[in-house]
């Protein structure tokens, strides 16, 4: 049968106008540090054999990054378009993407980029596997079956206690990953039971290159699907702004203010000069 893998992507502005919040097929493309979590799924499936479907949420433009994710030997993408899903912060995202995947189970695993390359926070990631209770290992660079076992259809049920639903998903083929990412300095080395959820550091692929082969597949298909609140059992208020617990008050570009100084002199004198600013600045004792 293969794996089931599932790669939850966003599609971000690369240009927008002065004064323009409109997004449209011509300035939104997929996010860049969702590609590495992609090349780890293709690259799973090339071993292991399976399908890859790629999940999105946004607006009807966001479409092009599934085309993108697509072209790169994704096999099935979805888009989750609403009107009430507009605005909606990073935990209410979670929710939308947590009762997608739930509609997606059985599935082995599901991979995130690190962050985007727009709002920055990398929160929904970890987020949606809270909301899963998938076992979660952020920022990793390398990921390995340890065994897979062919099982029963994958289970799903209730956890109790929960501030939102919450379910265990049970992986239908793997027992266990070895997964690794760098911190501090240190390599660390985890052991992750069943379904899980990662997000993959950039360090992983970096394919940038996609055929024309491939463009030419992915427009021509018809892989994509799209979804909207009514599709995941949601109701209007539950979604978007209304629903989000943090909200954006302002969005200011930082002001800054850069001086370059010029030293002349001989090479003796400027390196005098150069030590006295920066001990002056305070950069050196």
């Amino acid at each position: 049968m293969g794996l089931n893998i599932i790669a939850c992507v966003k599609s971000v502005v690369n240009n927008m106008m002065p004064g323009s919040n409109r997004s449209s097929s011509e300035n939104m493309e997929l996010n860049p540090f969702d590609r590495p979590a992609i090349e780890m799924a293709l690259s799973l499936i090339k071993e292991h054999q399976g399908t890859l479907t790629v999940l999105s949420m946004g607006p009807k433009p966001a479409t092009f990054g599934l085309y993108q994710a697509i072209a790169m030997g994704a096999g099935r993408g979805i888009l989750i378009c609403d009107p009430a899903l507009k605005e909606s912060d990073t935990y209410v995202t979670a929710k939308v993407l947590g009762k997608a995947l739930q509609k997606l189970q059985p599935f082995d695993l599901v991979l995130f980029g690190t962050r985007s390359s727009d709002s920055d926070t990398g929160h929904v990631g970890p987020q949606t596997a809270q909301m899963l209770n998938l076992p979660f290992v952020g920022n990793i660079h390398s990921l390995t079956i340890n065994k897979m076992e062919k099982k029963q259809a994958s289970e799903c049920r209730p956890v109790a206690n929960c501030a939102v639903t919450s379910w265990t998903i049970k992986s239908q083929n793997v027992e266990s990953w070895t997964v690794e990412r760098k911190a501090d300095g240190y390599i660390e080395t985890f052991d992750v039971q069943g379904c899980a959820a990662f997000t993959v550091n950039s360090a992983f692929g970096g394919a940038d290159f996609t055929s024309l082969h491939g463009i030419e597949t992915a427009f021509a298909s018809n892989n994509i699907e799209f979804w909207n609140n009514l599709t995941l059992g949601l109701k209007s208020d539950e979604t978007g702004l209304i629903a989000s617990p943090t909200k954006i008050v302002a969005w200011n570009k930082e002001k800054r203010s850069k001086k370059c100084l010029f030293i002349d002199g001989s090479p003796e004198q400027k390196a005098e000069q150069l030590a006295q600013k920066l001990s002056e600045a305070g950069f050196v004792g």
